[in-house]
């Protein structure tokens, strides 16, 4: 090559933490003396209807990891009722809510439970998860910094200071925006937004030769994850309307992009990652890169689905395209975090007309 070749920083889409809570250690010690229909838990007499809550409390958590949260929101409004100041029970509730796409309803529920039990670690954590989906970035290193400081000994302490880490870093070099989009900037598309962290493909490279590693023998990896990334790179090809293109390739020594799976975060430059892009860049631009795509999920609340699995695929193309920062926009397929809600999503208008124009530019060419 005729220019030096720099390794970019790796990027990637960075994961916000949720937890769910049980009442399995509170009512293993329960036990109905049938005569005076007595309830008692760890040996203390509690009523009846908090013996109830926290049966209904526990049979959510089935449902919440199986995604039945409308059942599981269900089945804790009663619990709720029966048992108003138990704050395990608004926490998952809080939770359901989030998964859901009903922010505000689930603001209230977790706020209720920090005030009701400040030390329920699950609750900081949601908190901070639910900030940082909605783009607060702000507010959740606050809420997982209080969290830290408060529960250093929790066994995701080490996962969320990263996360904390990382979340600080990509605000001070500029490729999580410090703010929410400023009126000068085009509502339409969010090149302005990542000026200074664009580059892209030159087309001497076009079409792109992808090669996807296989995933057999990956913990995690089901068959249909190769035909979801594919689908994605087609994604983008149609949303930047064939300005650029990929084709197969079935030798990674040919590839400009070589695709693969882990189950390890810990391979990841910050394990509080679902993904990892590298590219390599001269001169002209881009000249070939890596995407690493994580197989398992990171928490019991939010399983690694198909929708899941397409967002992580379709950020971590558009960081391989040249996109070197995030949005602050939760439509964006490049905001800064993964979603708390489980839906088919793609490319959003702003992600499509950025696409098309960055390819249609010499935007990063110099």
């Amino acid at each position: 090559m005729p220019f030096a070749i720099k390794k970019s920083s790796a990027i990637a889409v960075s994961l916000f933490w949720l937890c769910l809570v049980t009442g399995s250690e509170q009512i293993a010690g329960a036990q109905n003396q049938s005569q005076g229909q007595q309830y008692y838990v760890d040996g203390q007499p509690i009523t009846q209807e908090r013996y109830q809550a926290l049966q209904m409390l526990n049979q959510s958590i089935p449902l919440l990891q199986a995604n039945r949260n409308q059942e599981a929101i269900d089945l804790l409004q009663q619990a709720e009722q029966l048992a108003p100041q138990m704050a395990e029970i608004h926490n998952n509730l809080g939770l359901a809510m989030a998964k859901l796409g009903r922010n505000s309803e689930a603001l209230q529920e977790l706020e209720a439970a920090k005030q009701l039990k400040p030390d329920l670690a699950a609750t900081w954590l949601t908190l901070g998860g639910l900030y940082q989906s909605q783009g607060q970035v702000n507010e959740a290193v606050a809420t997982y910094s209080e969290f830290m400081q408060r529960f250093p000994g929790h066994k995701d302490a080490s996962k969320i200071s990263s996360l904390i880490a990382g979340l600080k870093k990509e605000l001070a070099n500029g490729t999580i925006p410090r703010s929410p989009r400023p009126d000068s900037v085009s509502k339409d598309n969010y090149l302005g937004e990542l000026a200074g962290h664009l580059t892209r493909w030159p087309d001497s490279k076009l079409p792109i030769k992808v090669y996807i590693t296989s995933g057999k023998g990956v913990p995690g990896f089901l068959p249909q994850y190769t035909q979801i990334l594919e689908e994605s790179f087609a994604t983008w090809q149609q949303g930047a309307q064939d300005k650029l293109s990929f084709i197969s390739v079935k030798d990674p020594a040919q590839a400009d992009l070589v695709c693969s799976w882990t189950n390890d975060s810990n391979s990841f430059s910050n394990k509080a990652e679902a993904g990892e892009t590298v590219v390599f860049t001269n001169s002209q631009g881009i000249v070939k890169g890596t995407i690493k795509i994580l197989t398992v999920a990171q928490m019991a609340e939010l399983p690694l689905t198909n929708n899941r699995l397409r967002q992580i695929c379709l950020h971590e193309i558009g960081h391989a395209l040249g996109f070197g920062g995030h949005t602050r926009d939760p439509q964006d397929m490049m905001f800064f975090s993964t979603r708390v809600t489980d839906q088919d999503r793609t490319l959003s208008p702003r992600d499509a007309a950025s696409i098309k124009l960055l390819y249609s530019s010499a935007i990063g060419m110099h």
